[in-house]
């Protein structure tokens, strides 16, 4: 893959679920860690900085923080972070962050959510085919485990 294919992740899951139920998801920190496979507190608002901890096998333990963006009630939802996965005793926080973007559209019979994560060309190149390769697989995981979640709570 050419450096300039490696800027941004685009994935895209149809949800058969109304778009409130699709937000709710993603934006109530309860129902949020219970499908991305974390354990965290607080409250999705812009301008927070929440600590979040992995629970997927595998990588359970695994600390990472999420800087709400933007929450646009039912049309975007946003964060940055620190892509790919933490390595012990590497300080991060000095290094750029990428963005993602949640977008919502209505689609018969429910919901077409879209994450786009952007800003990859800012990560080192010692880290960014790395990190650009575990967060596309990420993402994957991640979409089929939203869809899963809602279809199985709603």
């Amino acid at each position: 893959m050419k450096r300039s294919e490696m800027s941004k992740i685009e994935r895209s899951v149809f949800i058969q679920a109304p778009r409130a139920r699709v937000w709710r998801a993603l934006t109530d920190l309860a129902e949020f860690s219970k499908w991305f496979g974390v354990s965290a507190e607080g409250r999705f608002v812009p301008g927070a900085r929440l600590m979040m901890t992995v629970t997927i096998e595998g990588y359970a333990g695994m600390v990472f923080y999420l800087m709400v963006e933007k929450m646009e009630p039912m049309e975007l939802f946003s964060w940055r972070w620190h892509p790919g996965s933490v390595e012990p005793g590497i300080d991060y926080s000095k290094e750029p962050t990428t963005l993602v973007e949640f977008r919502f559209r209505d689609e018969a019979g429910g919901t077409r959510v879209t994450v786009v994560e952007s800003g990859f060309e800012a990560i080192s190149l010692a880290r960014r085919a790395k990190v650009f390769e575990e967060n596309t697989g990420g993402w994957e995981y991640q979409m089929a485990a939203l869809e899963k979640y809602v279809r199985e709570s709603a």
